[in-house]
């Protein structure tokens, strides 16, 4: 169970938490049931496997925040962004406040539906914004525009983001 003074590695930014659930429904952080989301643990493992290049221990009790467009749990995107177009006043989390070592965007293609909710992330607090394009088929130093196609996970090889997250880790 995470706990309030764990270290946060990272950050990561994509569309909805899809199928992860809180394991209860208290406000402090908490461990998470998956249910099937592949995101999660993809990004655990890319940040492991970049820490082991690094040569370089993950950090005790180190965690990846993970933010979205929108908090809303549901595992079919058609159907969470009729939610979130039905009440476009959702809370944001808090945590979008804070400072991060390096943030991640993964929020997949463009979409003219999702797109006003991605502005407020490019000022997130980090000196490491960083994305990679499909188009480009590189990582980008920057934060990702509202109309930037940020890889998802999904079908993203390990290869095309490891090096650059070793560079991180070791400049950290």
């Amino acid at each position: 169970m995470p706990k309030a003074d764990d270290v946060c590695i990272g950050a990561i930014v994509g569309k909805n938490p899809g199928s992860a659930k809180p394991s209860s429904f208290c406000q402090d952080l908490q461990a998470i049931r998956l249910d099937g989301d592949k995101l999660l643990p993809t990004v655990r493992n890319i940040v492991a496997k970049a820490h082991e290049q690094a040569q370089l221990s993950l950090p005790e009790r180190g965690y990846i925040q993970v933010l979205n467009l929108f908090y809303l749990c549901n595992p079919d995107l058609g159907a969470a962004i009729a939610s979130i177009e039905e009440n476009p006043d959702a809370r944001i989390c808090e945590s979008e406040t804070r400072q991060f070592p390096w943030v991640w965007y993964v929020w997949g293609g463009k979409s003219r539906k999702l797109s006003n909710l991605k502005g407020r992330f490019s000022g997130l607090k980090t000196g490491n914004h960083f994305y990679f394009d499909s188009q480009l088929k590189q990582i980008v130093k920057k934060p990702a525009s509202c109309y930037a196609f940020a890889k998802h996970t999904q079908g993203l090889r390990h290869d095309d983001v490891v090096p650059y997250i070793v560079q991180l880790i070791k400049n950290g």
